[in-house]
């Protein structure tokens, strides 16, 4: 089974909902994600945690950009095919339409300052359908950068 990560670095966060890292299967390939990683360049010791959660979502949104060949989708085995995979980062402005919002199924409160990955255990990974989307997607109580990464298998 193939092994890809996308990584979207330094996209401001704003103060509402907002869509940092998605990824899109085409219709006809699940894909399973297996890692993620998130990281913040808070300039405040005393700022409140931002709440950063895991989100399938129905809709790629508009205002959204294409991650360059450099942030993904890239081959962790070089001898990979390549990624079915569409990869969307957050503008560094607002969403014009913000994806639409699905269900949460990982949330965790990290502080600006810091970052937080992990690894999700075999046979507890995320799945994501065929035609299917995944995004980290965050809101903070004041703007930060954030680089977001996520890891899946594919060949299912």
């Amino acid at each position: 089974m193939a092994r890809y990560t996308a990584i979207a670095e330094g996209v401001a966060s704003g103060t509402a909902l907002k869509t940092i890292l998605q990824i899109a299967n085409d219709a006809n390939r699940q894909t399973v994600v297996y890692g993620i990683r998130v990281s913040f360049k808070g300039t405040s010791s005393t700022a409140e945690p931002v709440r950063t959660v895991l989100m399938r979502q129905s809709s790629a949104g508009t205002g959204g950009s294409s991650l360059t060949s450099n942030y993904g989708p890239n081959k962790l085995d070089p001898g990979s095919p390549s990624s079915t995979v569409t990869c969307l980062k957050g503008p560094s402005g607002t969403w014009t339409a913000e994806p639409t919002a699905g269900e949460v199924v990982w949330a965790q409160e990290i502080h600006p300052q810091a970052g937080w990955g992990e690894y999700i255990p075999l046979g507890d990974e995320i799945v994501v359908a065929a035609s299917g989307r995944l995004a980290v997607v965050v809101t903070a109580a004041a703007t930060v950068n954030v680089t977001a990464q996520l890891y899946w298998r594919e060949g299912h």
